[in-house]
């Protein structure tokens, strides 16, 4: 049934696509493009018979809540998750993942809303949709949809495409399809009227999903801005509701409810789920929750090529920095969680495991944070990693001058003083972390934060060698040789297109600990090129999606992950760096 259902639904969609290229809309912004009609439905010259073809800028219909709630309802979310991608992954009509975290009872964030906003009717999408064209004055109007340039990504977005030039009249979408780096500078400037978008949480609370899109956020592309919104949220983040967890959570139900249904900012599509093909000879690797996807560090591999064990592996995408203050984003996360070291790190089962700290101590009011560092941590230059190391990284990801997106994470982690001195109110000099000494670190906070040692898991955390940043300026984390390493490995290959790699860091305290000699990673788009790939034997592990999960199903390495990961269009309702031609 789901294959006849996937046939006739590709038939539809064909059809849907033939008819939307025939038309050509004006996409003069604010025009009535005269468009004449005879008696006889052809052309025909008669001023009486011309009809006035109203349009508006994409910016405008942006605005509009009832335009947002109409696209938000009119695609087939289900058959994207068990069609399209077919790979574990889950229709979502929520915002904050399911299994994401829960409360002191052990009740899902989801329980109040578990079957989310919004969820798909295209009746009510045309209802709405009309609603929008009488409030706007508009029959046609034409919005250009920002995604990746991935196989999967276009196959998504070219569904969406169709659905809504289908369901939705007078509309016609027009695909921009870039690289993950170009995409992600583009969205980060606003050059976008709706995007997809996707997102992994940061640590395992409804907040990091929920302040993405506080007002001023650096993450907030569609330049959303709700005092409602704010006020739920920063309640339950630094004000009186924060050491409140039952009305907390309450609090943050309403914020989710606001940000998808009310005022519809953000569609969700679906909750991730992998499938793929694992090579048995590979073995110890750990996936996360949060913060990278996978760590290498206990892997390994009885296959040896060139008396070398090397795990070879598939990405889609380039790493877009490896600064640790102003990464945004999975690939790079990935890769700094296994060639540097924070404080803590995550183990199995995301259990914090010591990293360059030996032991910790925190105060019994939980506001003072005192770690012990190891002596023998080294960066791969020689120097020692010292607790001025984390010092100066926490002060420059907090430093307004370094504009990074996720200056946020010293909110979160309600470090002293940090308003002040996000806002430059105060020098970074005042931020609540100090060196007691060159191997004793301080951290003291604004209100007690529970998972503030999950928190300094995430690479944004880690440390950062001030003499090394001042040396190579503005390259750092540009390249393989701007960037130290102080992890289990180091980068030794970085390709723009082509692919990236990490060897063995011999200088890492632990290194015995270290069973294999690298990881390699190769560009590859295409699923099929990947899958070609692993049954020839060249890499060891390839995802899959749509038909290659029917195909490999029974296949004795056949894998299937859950994940709660997000992906969702985000509407860029007032976003001044998209300019209108």
């Amino acid at each position: 049934m789901k294959k006849l259902t996937a046939v006739f639904l590709a038939v539809v969609m064909l059809m849907a696509l033939t008819l939307t290229a025939c038309q050509n809309p004006s996409s003069d912004a604010g025009n009535e493009t005269p468009v004449v009609i005879g008696d006889d439905g052809k052309d025909a010259g008669d001023e009486d018979d011309v009809k006035q073809v109203k349009t508006i800028t994409a910016k405008e219909l942006m605005k509009n809540v009832n335009a947002r709630k109409a696209i938000a309802l009119a695609f087939d979310k289900t058959y994207i998750a068990d069609v399209i991608l077919n790979n574990g992954s889950t229709a979502a009509d929520y915002f904050v993942p399911k299994s994401l975290a829960t409360d002191e009872d052990g009740v899902d964030f989801r329980a109040k809303y578990p079957d989310g906003f919004l969820k798909h009717d295209p009746d009510l999408a045309a209802a709405y949709w009309q609603t929008a064209k009488d409030e706007l004055g508009f029959d046609q109007v034409e919005i250009e949809f920002l995604t990746y340039d991935t196989e999967m990504s276009k196959k998504i977005s070219e569904f969406i495409q169709g659905q809504l030039n289908e369901n939705l009249e007078g509309l016609s979408v027009v695909l921009n399809q870039q690289p993950f780096k170009n995409k992600l500078e583009l969205s980060d400037a606003g050059e976008f009227e709706f995007e997809y978008a996707g997102w992994g949480p940061d640590y395992p609370d409804p907040m990091t999903f929920l302040d993405l899109f506080l007002t001023g956020s650096g993450h907030n592309t569609a330049g959303y801005s709700s005092q409602v919104f704010d006020d739920y949220v920063l309640s339950s983040k630094v004000g009186d509701l924060a050491g409140k967890p039952a009305e907390r959570w309450e609090t943050l139900q309403e914020a989710e409810r606001i940000l998808v249904e009310e005022d519809a900012v953000v569609v969700p599509i679906f909750q991730r789920g992998t499938s793929s093909l694992q090579a048995p000879h590979v073995t110890g690797v750990i996936s996360h929750a949060f913060g990278g996807d996978f760590s290498y560090k206990y892997a390994q591999t009885t296959l040896e090529s060139d008396g070398k064990k090397i795990i070879r592996l598939l990405d889609t995408s380039d790493i877009p920095t490896m600064d640790t203050n102003k990464a945004t984003d999975a690939v790079s996360f990935e890769v700094m969680a296994n060639v540097l070291e924070g404080l803590v790190m995550l183990g199995e089962n995301d259990v914090p495991e010591l990293g360059v700290a030996t032991s910790y101590e925190i105060s019994e009011d939980g506001l003072v944070y005192t770690f012990k560092l190891r002596e023998d941590s080294l960066w791969s230059n020689g120097d020692k990693v010292t607790a001025n190391d984390f010092v100066y990284s926490w002060r420059r990801l907090a430093d307004p001058a370094t504009a990074s997106q996720y200056q946020s994470m010293i909110e979160t982690a309600q470090l002293k003083n940090y308003a002040a001195v996000m806002k430059g109110e105060l020098p970074v000099t005042e931020l609540g972390v100090v060196a007691l000494d060159d191997y004793t670190l301080q951290a003291t906070l604004e209100i007690p934060v529970p998972f503030f040692i999950k928190l300094m898991t995430f690479p944004n955390f880690y440390p950062v060698s001030e003499a090394f940043v001042t040396e190579v300026g503005d390259a750092f984390g540009t390249s393989v040789e701007t960037t130290l390493y102080n992890g289990p490995f180091q980068l030794n290959d970085w390709e723009i297109g082509y692919g990236y790699g990490f060897v063995k860091n011999d200088s890492y305290h632990s290194a015995q600990d270290v069973n294999i000699d690298g990881v390699t990673y190769r560009i590859i788009k295409d699923t099929a090129a990947g899958v070609n790939l692993y049954d020839t034997g060249e890499v060891d592990r390839a995802g899959l999606s749509g038909e290659f999960v029917e195909q490999y199903i029974d296949h004795p390495h056949f894998v299937v992950d859950s994940d709660v990961s997000l992906f969702y269009l985000i509407f860029n309702i007032n976003n001044d760096g998209m300019d209108e031609e």
